[in-house]
């Protein structure tokens, strides 16, 4: 990422990157941005949560949120919250205070050793071992003799904590929480070079966010590039489809701030495609293109998807009616290499064209061209950017969830875009359908919609349009509308249907 960085900001941006002032109060504005992307170690869905709970402010913070953001750790989460809010902990002054960085609570390997040190009288080398003891008691199966050496251990620790004041009853609870901690415990070392990194990548979020999210793009898998894109989007900054005389191989920021569509995004347009057709820039006409570009290399099937996805919009908006004309070019040039001849034949058909019937794009067009090219809808979509910031906005309330992926046993709405409705009888002659949508992801899937429930919301459904629909994950994970169990209330029926 940072070589593509580089590339892209002309910048040294080592000499920026390992001189961050770590308490930059906007490093820690971007961790509260609502559609925050790409950020190490700090952009999974548990992480988030913990994020949004902690509020990180500072560094510390930051790396106490990075090391909790884990199976195990993540209990101590609550406390953490609570005593960074002027909570008091329960344990002594002494243990307070060797954990006032993390608000009186043990995260690190490095505490458990300065506990048994200046608490429990153990000299370094000793507080050494018990850390590497503790990581074989942290494990399901434990042996024996590790088990007897623990109980030596916690009786000098007793000893030794009573004479620096504290009570026995206190001291056997340190000692039990640490064990406890131990097998999860974090090495601070480790979790500071992974929060560095989170803090890198906060930074250049921040002050290179165009030039980051466009190098982000570059490496992500189709459903990962569109929800980074919807999330991108909801910023309000501007995603710009591919442009033939324009695009760069991959994503590219702007200089006005908006993010373009690479060529080798599109689907049969490989990077080498893509560099051999930059090589060859500017074009004056699709015509121009295709002399200029002569290549085994710029097959039928790379141009074919480069019109799919308006790469040649500048030319000719009309994009079935241009591949309409390619297909009947390509066809017709055969063996032909004399550009003269092959412009007779190009200039014939530009003419043709405007005499065949029925050429005109339309939106089922753009929507199968996208799916086909990108692997999903972005562009021509009825999740339109207003739509999503609100969709965006109640998830974070929890109050939907936002797409079929996150469905599950508990009966929760979702934004979908109803492609198609097919009635039928069942096989009692009741009135019932099936009904086939995508969610704002660009995923799809088809359920039934069973008589206790179409008769009192069959006629609230319509084809290509947008809808909250409560939906629920069966026992054998198929999707469906509705909740897990009966009902047959009318008014709650309705209720779970929700027209956009």
């Amino acid at each position: 990422m940072i070589k593509v960085l580089r590339e892209a900001t002309k910048a040294d941006l080592e000499d920026w990157i390992y001189n961050i002032d770590l308490e930059d109060p906007k490093l820690y504005e971007e961790l509260r941005n609502p559609n925050m992307i790409g950020i190490f170690q700090l952009s999974g869905k548990s992480a988030e949560r913990l994020k949004n709970d902690i509020q990180p402010k500072n560094f510390n913070e930051l790396n106490a949120t990075n090391a909790m953001a884990r199976p195990g750790p993540m209990e101590n989460a609550p406390m953490y919250v609570a005593q960074k809010e002027g909570a008091k902990s329960s344990y002594p002054p002494m243990v307070r205070d060797i954990l006032k960085e993390t608000y009186g609570v043990c995260l690190f390997q490095e505490d458990i050793m300065e506990i048994f040190h200046k608490v429990g009288g153990f000299s370094l080398e000793e507080a050494n071992e018990v850390r590497n003891l503790m990581k074989k008691l942290g494990k399901a199966e434990k042996n024996e003799s590790d088990l007897k050496k623990w109980n030596t251990i916690i009786k000098k620790f007793v000893k030794g904590s009573v004479k620096n004041g504290i009570t026995e009853k206190s001291a056997i609870q340190i000692a039990d929480d640490l064990k406890l901690f131990s097998g999860y415990s974090f090495c601070k070392a480790h979790s500071i070079s992974y929060s560095y990194i989170a803090a890198i990548t906060l930074y250049l979020s921040y002050y290179l966010r165009e030039h980051f999210y466009s190098s982000l793009l570059s490496t992500e898998s189709d459903q990962s590039l569109l929800e980074k894109l919807i999330k991108i989007k909801a910023q309000g900054i501007g995603i710009l489809p591919p442009d033939i005389n324009k695009s760069d191989v991959s994503f590219s920021a702007l200089k006005d701030g908006s993010i373009l569509f690479g060529l080798s995004n599109i689907k049969y347009v490989s990077p080498n495609s893509a560099a051999m057709i930059i090589s060859h820039r500017p074009f004056k006409s699709f015509f121009d293109f295709i002399i200029k570009t002569r290549s085994r290399s710029i097959t039928s099937a790379v141009i074919k998807a480069l019109i799919s996805v308006g790469a040649f919009d500048q030319f000719e908006e009309n994009r079935k009616k241009t591949l309409f004309m390619f297909n009947k070019f390509w066809k017709s040039k055969k063996s032909i290499k004399v550009e003269e001849k092959l412009h007779v034949i190009y200039s014939k058909l530009v003419l043709d064209m405007d005499r065949v019937p029925g050429l005109e794009t339309k939106i089922d067009d753009l929507t199968e061209y996208e799916k086909s090219y990108f692997g999903f809808n972005f562009f021509s979509t009825p999740f339109v950017k207003e739509r999503i910031e609100v969709f965006l906005r109640m998830a974070k309330k929890r109050l939907i969830k936002l797409s079929f992926s996150d469905v599950n046993q508990t009966s929760a709405k979702i934004p979908i875009y109803i492609k198609s409705i097919r009635s039928f009888k069942d096989r009692n002659e009741n009135s019932m359908a099936f009904l086939t949508a995508e969610d704002m992801y660009g995923n799809q899937e088809s359920f039934p919609i069973f008589h206790s429930y179409f008769q009192h919301i069959g006629s609230l459904l319509e084809a290509n349009k947008l809808y909250l629909l409560n939906m629920y994950k069966s026992e054998d994970e198929k999707i469906m509308f509705g909740q897990d169990g009966w009902i047959n209330n009318a008014f709650k029926i309705k209720r779970m249907v929700k027209k956009v």
